[in-house]
């Protein structure tokens, strides 16, 4: 099948959570992470590549690796952030307590290790000192009612004012609750180095452990960003998926607190682990990590990112929509019937409440004033079977721009009111439609 010419894999091998994501000197440095030594989940490494437009990457030597017995089975997920015109890294070491006798590469079971947070930094972005640079700036939680001395992780620390902040995921025991709540925790330092706790955040009905925390000033809006784990429930999809809401947060204090509930960040609930950064032109954008259940056939990769995506709110909702500076690359307008999976393109077309379009087997319709994508032709067997993915309600308005790459359909609706995101196996290069004004195709234009 080959990969997608426009969504970040990894040369081989498993891929994960987006990790350091930043533009720093006139490229985008997306770091990832990263099991070398097979196609599954293992001791974490961090992969690194660069691009000078989000588009192209070019893959470099894994950039930090375990060498600590602080993070002997694991460099988890972290963040980048400029200081003193060097990039400094913050991410969660992992120690096993307890190994696995037939595999070392995963942990005995899921709470026999510690997690602490590790900072290492980087004159260029390429050069890292793993055995001579790495210091742990937060120890792990002892204490259960803060949080959890194995389930902590993830930092996204930013700059405020003279200091610096930071968010951890976690989870806690509470009172009158039986199992865990999750969290996210809040540090500040003066100097990036020595850091403090300082507040809490926590909702009894989001899951039981906060991974991936991110919190964004967006259009005077501050949006927090998170994967929950155990968040959906309902048999066919992953149990862990990826939300965001609007929040109000005090910079000074870090209380933190959720107004009005949660949206999926996406609604194909294949994307999971997402981070942010601000573009080259000022822009918050999120990457985020598609979920994959087995590898394309013949390939010995698995997992990809997806396109960038704008972050804007607009009458007080989030929206995201594909950067201009990618939606300009698909110039090249064409009949339907050229349509081919060898080069990317992009859809656009307003549907009427009667509408439908299949792609090669990926079936969208619109059924109760929602857009519905059904995969069910074009998917594995698997544990996780969700073919048929559902948005929210759209008051009567289908305008959708579709981006198709090898592998991966991305659905934007309504300029990014909504996304629905899907892994693909074996789609066919036919297109049908019906009921669908402004029905045109563009593909992906090669930099001459």
């Amino acid at each position: 099948m080959s990969r997608p010419r426009i969504h970040l894999t990894a040369p081989r091998n498993w891929i994960n959570d987006p990790n350091g994501f930043i533009y720093y000197k006139g490229e985008y440095h997306l770091f990832y992470q990263y099991f070398p030594y097979g196609a599954n989940w293992g001791t974490m490494h961090w992969g690194h590549a660069t691009s000078k437009d989000l588009v192209d990457f070019e893959h470099h030597p894994i950039a930090i690796f375990p060498s600590k017995k602080f993070d002997s089975n694991g460099c988890f997920s972290g963040t980048a952030l400029i200081k003193d015109d060097k990039l400094n890294f913050y991410y969660t070491g992992i120690k096993y307590l307890k190994t696995a006798d037939e595999n070392i590469h995963v942990p005995y079971d899921n709470e026999s290790f510690e997690a602490c947070q590790v900072k290492i930094s980087s004159e260029d972005g390429y050069t890292f000192d793993n055995f001579n640079d790495k210091k742990v700036v937060v120890p792990p939680i002892e204490d259960i009612k803060l949080g959890h001395v194995t389930h902590t992780r993830d930092p996204k620390v930013w700059k405020y004012k003279d200091g610096y902040s930071m968010i951890l995921g976690s989870k806690f025991k509470k009172d009158g609750i039986e199992g865990y709540v999750g969290e996210a925790l809040f540090y500040t330092s003066k100097d990036g180095e020595e850091w403090e706790y300082k507040n809490r955040c926590f909702d009894e009905t989001l899951g039981d452990m906060w991974e991936c925390p991110d919190l964004v000033n967006v259009d005077g809006k501050y949006i927090f960003i998170m994967s929950p784990e155990h968040i959906t429930d309902d048999g066919v999809n992953y149990t862990n998926n990826s939300i965001y809401s609007i929040v109000d947060f005090d910079e000074e204090t870090c209380e933190m607190k959720i107004k009005n509930g949660y949206n999926y960040l996406d609604e194909g609930l294949d994307v999971y682990a997402p981070q942010t950064t601000l573009d080259e032109y000022g822009n918050r954008i999120v990457i985020g990590w598609v979920r994959m259940p087995k590898k394309f056939e013949g390939e010995e990769w698995i997992g990809m990112m997806t396109l960038p995506r704008v972050i804007n709110v607009v009458n007080n909702k989030v929206h995201f929509k594909v950067p201009d500076y990618i939606q300009n690359l698909f110039t090249k307008e064409i009949d339907v019937s050229k349509f081919s999976l060898n080069t990317p393109c992009k859809i656009r077309v307003k549907l009427s409440s009667e509408g439908n379009i299949n792609i090669g087997g990926y079936k969208i319709s619109v059924k109760d004033d929602r857009i519905v994508a059904n995969r069910s032709d074009v998917f594995v067997d698997c544990d996780f079977k969700a073919v048929e993915f559902k948005s929210s309600k759209l008051d009567g308005r289908y305008d959708l721009d579709i981006f198709i790459d090898k592998g991966i359909v991305e659905v934007f609706i309504n300029d990014g009111q909504y996304v629905i995101t899907n892994v693909v196996y074996n789609m066919e290069a036919f297109i049908e439609y019906n009921n669908a004004n402004e029905f045109r195709i563009f593909e992906f234009e090669e930099e001459k």
